[in-house]
């Protein structure tokens, strides 16, 4: 389909004159049907990028055969790119979205960057992504507060660097009672072979700083094995030394702490493959890959299985290959770890939830996630010899379904009855500017901070001055007003209406006692206009009524 020249293309990342949701606005010089199938093009191809949007449409332009395609967005830089991709051909080629697929795979919203920003929106909490990474400003001015995955701004960077530092947290830990199993560093397989005499009985070889589960070897007892694990586990780490560890005996478990609490846990159990006298092992592997909660991406909690070095020498340790064939109902072991999926939150033993909370505030982090091995999670640790392994500074959480973790820490953030939002002060019309310029006077003069930058971390209160073109041109800022004042003017525009539109629950509208659409805003917001004379002069007046309305929402 070929498509007309673009007249304009906009991105409104607030409210607009278009919709209340973030949406990307084309005119474009073409007939009603091209620019409604640009419009779907661009959301379709939106959506198989990740981005979770779902509204298209087209309404008339101003001019004589233009019409405008509006389609919702969640990154501008996708929605900008798909745009143009739909508009070069509609449809687009496969090749064409493989490309755009791949593209987006590092801009578009990752699931515990998502699960937080909607979080937070159904807590009525103002969110803003930065950047293309995972950096989210939730709540305006001086009530803000920032999340990065799992990170919050109270997330000390010293507690970070200290969780990714095994060795020294285990050192911690260790210093507050924890238990956690014996070991050390070793910086070449002889070393390796050596620290695993001194400990005694099988070990665990893993890198010192690699995470997932990777390259993690259980139940070495053999100077070769032990060699090998070594060799393969420093070339997965970040660093040559490698962590010989006391194999602990029991399941893998991961505990979530959030805010002095546990709010989630998960155990793992081995993977088994079993046999039909069939298929190899490889196939039953492929079988296994089938699970849809097995995956590369972020939003699986469990990797595929691979044939690497671990689960190779776990199958040469049975005497199998990937080419065997196991008998009716014969067994082999896959995986021993990187299985979490069974939920046992209500199984943890309170002693064992100390511990956890424990082991968090030991390293110093406000959300973390314990990994810890225990035969029965429901008994204390050190009445069955289990051990805290790790304690995480970024724990993913989108494993633990079903329960509402984002929404835990969002509440750790924000404690129910806050969201984050300062007092917002709209004045549209005519005379904005001069009536705004008075208010921001009369604020000043009290030692308030007032001005249209949400982001400016001393802001006590917002004030925008909007010209109607101003509005069609940008849309707004924030998606809530306290206070509107609208200025005299023959009719009530759509600016006019769509800051009506965003007045708060108990929140105010200012307008000239003369104006001839007062019925009009009485309808829109019954209960909440007042009037005053538009008049030379009126400024000061207006100021003091816009203070009036204003005290004892700067709390």
């Amino acid at each position: 389909m070929s498509l007309a020249q673009v007249l304009s293309l906009r991105c409104f990342p607030g409210p607009s004159v278009w919709a209340r949701e973030p949406v990307l606005a084309a005119t474009v010089s073409c007939g009603e049907e091209e620019a409604g199938a640009l419009a779907r093009e661009t959301l379709r191809l939106q959506v198989a990028c990740g981005a979770q949007v779902s509204r298209a449409w087209c309404a008339a332009g101003n001019e004589p055969g233009t019409h405008v395609a509006v389609v919702e967005m969640e990154d501008e830089e996708v929605a900008r790119r798909c745009f143009s991709a739909a508009l070069e051909s509609c449809p687009v080629s496969a090749e064409t979205l493989q490309q755009l697929c791949e593209w987006a795979d590092d801009i578009v919203l990752g699931p515990n960057t998502r699960a937080l920003a909607a979080a937070a929106r159904r807590r009525s909490i103002p969110v803003r992504r930065m950047g293309r990474g995972s950096l989210l400003i939730l709540g305006h001015g001086i009530r803000q507060r920032r999340l990065w995955g799992a990170r919050s701004d109270r997330t000390s960077a010293i507690a970070e660097m200290i969780g990714w530092d095994k060795p020294l947290a285990k050192e911690l830990l260790r210093a507050a009672g924890i238990p956690v199993p014996d070991g050390r560093l070793a910086l070449d397989a002889a070393d390796a072979v050596q620290a695993a005499l001194e400990l005694g009985g099988p070990v665990v070889i893993k890198p010192e700083s690699a995470n997932h589960g990777r390259s993690v070897y259980l139940n070495l007892t053999e100077p070769a094995g032990i060699e090998a694990a070594f060799l393969a586990a420093q070339g997965e780490g970040e660093t040559a030394a490698v962590l010989v560890e006391r194999c602990v005996q029991g399941a893998e478990h991961r505990v979530l702490v959030v805010g002095g609490r546990v709010v989630a846990a998960l155990r793992g159990d081995p993977l088994y493959a079993a046999g039909d006298g069939l298929r190899s092992l490889s196939e039953l592997v492929d079988e296994i890959n089938l699970d849809p909660a097995r995956g590369a991406g972020p939003e699986c909690p469990l990797y595929p299985v691979e044939f690497d070095e671990v689960t190779s020498a776990t199958l040469r340790r049975q005497g199998f290959t990937p080419e065997t064939i196991l008998a009716a109902g014969e067994l082999a072991l896959i995986q021993r770890n990187g299985n979490l999926r069974l939920d046992v939150t209500g199984d943890v033993h309170p002693a064992n939830a100390a511990l956890c909370v424990l082991a968090a505030e030991t390293v110093g982090l406000d959300i973390a996630g314990i990994d810890l091995v225990a035969g029965d999670i429901a008994v204390p640790l050190p009445n069955q010899a289990g051990a805290i392994l790790e304690v995480n500074p970024m724990p993913g959480f989108a494993m633990h379904a079903g329960i509402p973790v984002a929404d835990l820490i969002v509440r750790e953030v924000y404690p129910e009855g806050t969201d984050g939002r300062i007092p917002i002060v709209a004045v549209h019309g005519s005379s904005a500017a001069t009536i705004a310029k008075e208010i921001h006077t009369s604020l000043q003069h009290r030692g308030v901070l007032a001005s249209a930058l949400l982001l400016h971390p001393r802001l006590e209160l917002a004030l925008f001055e909007f010209s109607e073109q101003a509005i069609f041109d940008r849309g707004l800022e924030f998606d809530r007003c306290d206070v509107l004042v609208l200025t005299d003017s023959p009719s009530l525009q759509p600016g006019a209406r769509l800051l009506l539109a965003c007045v708060a629950a108990g929140g105010s509208v200012l307008m000239p006692h003369s104006a001839p659409w007062r019925e009009d805003v009485e309808t829109l917001c019954p209960g909440g206009v007042r009037t005053y004379q538009a008049a030379p002069g009126c400024e000061a007046t207006v100021a003091r009524m816009v203070d009036q309305e204003l005290s004892g929402r700067r709390r």
